[in-house]
Order: C-alpha cells, then sequence, then structure tokens
C-alpha cells in the first residue's frame, strides 16, 4: 500500500494530529502548535490567493515540526487608522495568552502595514512571551535576533507602498470628480454608470423610485414612512432587500459627482435630496 500517497490526499483539516509519545491524537503543549493568520487584499487578491497562502503556511509548519491549532482570516485594510481588526487582535491575544507559541503569515505585509510602529509593538510582546512571528516568503523569523532589522525595513516598506497607493487613489477620485467623472464603485440607487462610459445616468429601473424617495424628503415626510410605503407596494433596494429608514436617510446623503459640464459636487442634507430629485 502507499502510504506516503494516502496520506498526501488527505485534506489538512482531517489529518490526526501527533502527540510527543508518537501516539495519535491531540497536541495541547503551546510550544509545539502555531496560529496561521491569512489576509485578503481585496483590490489584489481573490480567494484562490488566499487558499494558496494557506497551503504554503501549513507546509512550512510541519517543516517546522508544529501542529495548525487555528487559522485566522481577514479581508480588511491593514493600512487605514481607525479600522477594528479583530482577527488581528485576536491572533496576537491567543499568542500572548499562551495558546501558541508560534504565529505563521504568508507575508510580514499580510500581517500589517502600519509600520515598525504596529509590528515592533507586536515583537516585543512575542518576545516577553517567547514567542514567535515566523513571515514565511521573507524569511523572517523573530526568534533570531539579527532579523529585527530586516522587520523594521519590511514593515515600513510596507507602510510606505500603501501610502503611495492610497495619495494616488485619492489624486485620481478627485480629478475623476472634477471633470464630472464617476470616480468609482457602485453608483447611488437611481443612477448607473455605463460599460466604457465616466458619467452617471438615470438608471432605467430605479429612476421613477428614486424621484419618489427626493419628492417625499422635499415633502417632509419621514424616512421611515417613505420605506414603509415603498415595501408595502412590494418595491425592493438594488440588491433585492426591504427598504428601511436608514435605507432613505443614507441615500439622501449619498455624495453626487455631476455630469462632466456641471463639474463635480457632493451634496448633503436637503441639498442631497435636491440632487435626487434632479436626477431621478
Amino acid at each position: 500500500m502507499q502510504v506516503g500517497l494516502t496520506w498526501a490526499l488527505i485534506p489538512w483539516t482531517a489529518r490526526p494530529a501527533w502527540t510527543e509519545g508518537g501516539h495519535m491524537g491531540t497536541v495541547t503543549d503551546p510550544a509545539k502548535l502555531c496560529d496561521l493568520f491569512l489576509r485578503r487584499s481585496t483590490l489584489q487578491d481573490d480567494k484562490t490567493t488566499l487558499h494558496a497562502h494557506e497551503r504554503d503556511l501549513r507546509e512550512r509548519a510541519v517543516r517546522e515540526g508544529l501542529t495548525v491549532r487555528k487559522v485566522w482570516k481577514e479581508e480588511l485594510s491593514a493600512f487605514k487608522a481607525g479600522v477594528k481588526r479583530e482577527e488581528f487582535d485576536s491572533a496576537i491575544s491567543a499568542v500572548l495568552a499562551g495558546e501558541v507559541r508560534h504565529l505563521l503569515v504568508w507575508k510580514l505585509d499580510r500581517l500589517s502595514r502600519r509600520g515598525m510602529g504596529q509590528v515592533g509593538q507586536v515583537l516585543d510582546q512575542f518576545d516577553s512571551k517567547g514567542a514567535r512571528l515566523l513571515a514565511h516568503m521573507d524569511g523572517l523569523d523573530s526568534s533570531i535576533p539579527q532579523h529585527r532589522g530586516l522587520f523594521a525595513w519590511l514593515a515600513e516598506q510596507a507602510r510606505s507602498e500603501s501610502y503611495n497607493t492610497s495619495t494616488r487613489t485619492r489624486r485620481t477620485k478627485a480629478e475623476k470628480k472634477f471633470t464630472g467623472a464617476w470616480p468609482g464603485g457602485q453608483p447611488p440607487y437611481g443612477l448607473r454608470v455605463r460599460k466604457g462610459k465616466t458619467a452617471t445616468e438615470h438608471h432605467p429601473k430605479e429612476c421613477a423610485t428614486s424621484r419618489r424617495i427626493a419628492d417625499g424628503l422635499l415633502a417632509d415626510k419621514a424616512a421611515g414612512t417613505i420605506a414603509d410605503e415603498l415595501n408595502a407596494e412590494g418595491l425592493t433596494t438594488r440588491r433585492g432587500g426591504r427598504w428601511r429608514s436608514s435605507t432613505i436617510t443614507q441615500l439622501a446623503h449619498s455624495p453626487r459627482v455631476g455630469r462632466a459640464d456641471a463639474g463635480a459636487r457632493s451634496l448633503h442634507g436637503r441639498e442631497g435630496t435636491r440632487t435626487l430629485a434632479s436626477d431621478g
């Protein structure tokens, strides 16, 4: 029987763990356990990429003689300030609580893009607990003193790349607004941007409802009342959901990019409802 081949066909999640005595069982020693942290950049990576990263890290764990305890997965920005990263916080807390002694990431920029300020804090905390951060593709191991300088350099490089990308994106959006082009993303309800076009236009299936919402708001009708009326008639949101007062309010306050000949403008409050009334 080809044991090696059969074993290779068993999914990672279905493979038994081996205890110190060589018997199948559950590994409980934190020194022999590791967690994996995976982060998907919504702009660059698809879920296939995430699966590939996990496979690489699981193979690395085997070479390190470690058993994977948990996989933390995140689809958030690791650069923007104020973003609540619950998976990141939980992964770090698990190590500091002594549940595992090792945290593996595919690359350092998958863990953080906030520079050495954040990465350095993680390294200090791990060091105080005798724990280790391993950045697989970067070839970095925080248990090696000489690697700390490399951690710092890569952390700052990741932060700089994100800052430059953010700056270019903001400038591009500002230019599109100035010229009257839609800056990207989903246009508000009642408007659309056709493929190959840069300006918004009335959405043929939504403009009548959006005009009705605008008229109701301009007549000082409560957002909740408008939502109830639309729901009673079986009208749905763009995604097929029920209308809510918060949906109506959010629509009234949505930034709107004007046509090229009108320039760009972001209208809010009562001005936002006027935009809805004029644009469908």
